[in-house]
């Protein structure tokens, strides 16, 4: 059986590559394929990209995260569009699973996904906002969680972990790993203030004892590339380590030595959402410091500690973040209700049973 993947975006972003790796775990027994922009995708993720969108598969899946996002607010845009006419194909053969809808997609943009997606065979969201705005709107949806939570890291990957910290001279008892991103008009924050805050926070972690390590979780394009932001904090706050987990060794996912390096280090700082999403599936709690819906919505529904990316006060916050240290979180039910809840939107499709 071959499925393709639609709306896939990069490898280069840790986040989206844990994405197509939890597919593949999902789904052992089929031929995955898909199309990234990359020149180079990650030929460890289990999925064959191909130069064009998958077309004559049985069936189809879109992925991703926040796909839908539409930057100009009052039209819409040409890359929106795209994304929506995947989904036009095969619609009675495709399901949407663990994505969010975006505050960005309102107007006409909505109204045109909400069409859409009332014509596919199951969709099912990762946020409970975006859950409600679909229902609202007619959409039979279906709430879960991001599907990167079924992963789980590997002893290749937690050998090299503790080799990157010993390059580093950290002690992962001495070691807080934060994530970064930098603000477009997808995600509206002020990129100044963020390097500012960040950067802070750094001091306050060093002044805690702890030594702040800045995880790259994304390398890709455009403002979807942390080592700019990472190097801006580094500058205002010299004590900061940066490591680049997609340079470490190219037969270990990124994501996997991510999550191994969560589950190691004494803290997590969680600006962007998949460093929340593997420390917890590696089963460790983070701090998060979110700036949408996908965010704030993991933090309320597990209650977590966290607080809105834009109120940070790093003096303020530095108590509840060293509260995380070494605290642990039980991922199982997370993860057996995100294998049902995929089960179920495969249970959908034509033929299924």
């Amino acid at each position: 059986m071959r499925i393709g993947l639609i709306n896939a975006y990069s490898t280069l972003n840790l986040g989206d590559a844990a994405i197509y790796s939890a597919f593949r775990k999902l789904l052992p027994d089929v031929e995955l394929v898909g199309c990234v922009q990359d020149e180079r995708p990650d030929a460890t993720l289990g999925v064959t990209f191909l130069p064009d969108r998958p077309r004559n598969c049985e069936a189809y899946v879109s992925v991703g995260g926040d796909i839908f996002n539409n930057s100009r607010e009052w039209f819409v845009t040409k890359a929106f569009l795209m994304n929506l006419a995947e989904l036009r194909h095969s619609p009675n053969r495709t399901i949407l699973f663990g994505q969010s809808i975006p505050r960005s997609c309102h107007g006409l943009s909505f109204y045109l996904l909400q069409r859409y997606f009332k014509r596919l065979a199951a969709v099912c969201v990762r946020d409970a906002e975006s859950h409600k705005r679909l229902c609202a709107a007619g959409v039979q949806a279906r709430l879960s969680y991001d599907i990167a939570f079924v992963l789980e890291t590997s002893s290749t990957a937690e050998a090299l972990a503790r080799q990157c910290l010993q390059r580093l001279a950290i002690e992962p008892s001495q070691a807080a790993m934060l994530s970064v991103r930098g603000f477009d008009s997808m995600y509206g924050h002020d990129n100044d203030a963020f390097v500012s805050r960040m950067a802070q926070l750094s001091h306050e972690l060093t002044g805690a004892g702890l030594r702040p390590i800045v995880l790259i979780q994304s390398g890709a394009y455009g403002s979807d590339n942390d080592l700019d932001m990472a190097a801006a904090i580094q500058e205002r706050a010299p004590g900061t380590a940066i490591l680049n987990p997609f340079v470490a060794d190219p037969a270990v996912p990124s994501w996997q030595l991510a999550m191994a390096l969560f589950a190691l280090v004494d803290s997590v700082i969680a600006v962007r959402f998949h460093t929340a999403v593997l420390s917890l599936a590696a089963g460790r709690v983070p701090y998060q410091l979110h700036y949408s819906n996908k965010g704030r919505d993991l933090c309320q529904r597990l209650d977590l500690p966290g607080c809105d990316l834009a109120s940070l006060e790093p003096a303020s916050a530095l108590p509840e973040i060293l509260a995380t240290r070494g605290r642990p979180f039980n991922h199982q039910p997370v993860r057996q209700q995100v294998g049902r809840d995929f089960q179920w939107c495969l249970d959908q499709l034509p033929g299924a049973a």
